[in-house]
């Protein structure tokens, strides 16, 4: 019949074949242009419109399947954002100063803005605690000395004298003196942990942070540690312990340019004092655990 109608009114065919890709490309239409192509189309048989469809469906999954993978390669080649990857340093032998291994630590800890601001807030604070207060004088009402009076009212043509402890006298009293009290201020929590982030990220930063894999010392002379700091270059050290160690003790405790200290007890006074600060792996992992923001 479509042969037909194709013989006799051939005009007919296309003017369809027009109509159906007009509908087609519309945006209301369920149709693609190559399922409209094979109902137009005439003398098509059941089993080459069969295949037609099979054939446009392939392509478009397999169109879907590409632009999928074209997104996730994009997503891959997004730059990482620098502030959340982790940061890298060697761990190094003590005794030789030699690189041993890698290790990566947590940015928000060793990898914080330097503020200087949040350094001189923890230092004062600190500063502020350290003092003893014991500091004191004597008012008018506290020196020995006589309670008459220096000296008659009247009848003398001199000017009015009152008792011999007042300021102006020789061992007279103090005005305004200090008396002992407490010096030390109160500081956040937050701000006293965000300062030691500062301090050990300005360390890291300045490449003034020593990371080791032990401190342990074959005996507590002082000439074992004295040779190790010399070989090192260390002129000022601060060594940061995960356990007390008595003969890292003993053998730094003459030394005017070193200090040792246990991970609970690092603060932010101690590592900005001192030029470089060893810690062991313990003691990394110990104030990530406790500065993790």
């Amino acid at each position: 019949m479509a042969s037909l109608v194709s013989f006799l009114r051939p005009g007919l065919v296309t003017q369809r074949s027009a109509v159906l890709k007009a509908f087609a490309a519309s945006r209301f239409s369920t149709l693609t242009p190559s399922r409209a192509e094979i109902i137009d189309t005439p003398g098509a048989n059941g089993s080459s419109s069969v295949a037609s469809t099979n054939h446009a469906n392939n392509s478009e999954d397999n169109q879907a399947r590409t632009k999928v993978q074209a997104q996730a390669q994009a997503q891959a080649q997004e730059p990482v954002n620098p502030f959340l990857a982790p940061l890298q340093a060697w761990i190094r032998d003590f005794k030789s100063n030699e690189p041993k291994d890698l290790i990566h630590l947590q940015r928000t800890v060793f990898g914080a803005p330097l503020r200087r601001d949040i350094l001189h807030r923890v230092v004062v604070w600190q500063r502020d605690a350290m003092r003893q207060g014991t500091h004191s004088t004597k008012g008018r009402s506290e020196v020995s000395g006589t309670t008459r009076k220096a000296a008659p009212q009247k009848g003398r043509g001199a000017a009015r004298v009152g008792s011999l402890r007042a300021p102006q006298r020789r061992g007279g009293g103090v005005p305004f003196g200090p008396k002992p009290r407490d010096h030390s201020s109160e500081l956040p929590r937050k701000v006293q942990a965000m300062g030691l982030r500062v301090a050990l990220s300005t360390k890291f930063a300045q490449d003034q942070l020593v990371i080791v894999d032990g401190l342990e010392l074959d005996s507590h002379k002082t000439r074992e540690f004295e040779a190790i700091q010399k070989r090192h270059g260390w002129d000022s050290v601060l060594v940061v312990a995960s356990r007390e160690n008595e003969n890292l003790w003993r053998a730094t405790r003459n030394l005017q340019q070193v200090d040792v200290t246990i991970m609970q007890e690092a603060d932010v006074l101690r590592l900005l004092k001192h030029q470089v600060v060893v810690m062991d792996r313990q003691s990394v992992r110990y104030l990530e655990k406790k500065l993790k923001v």
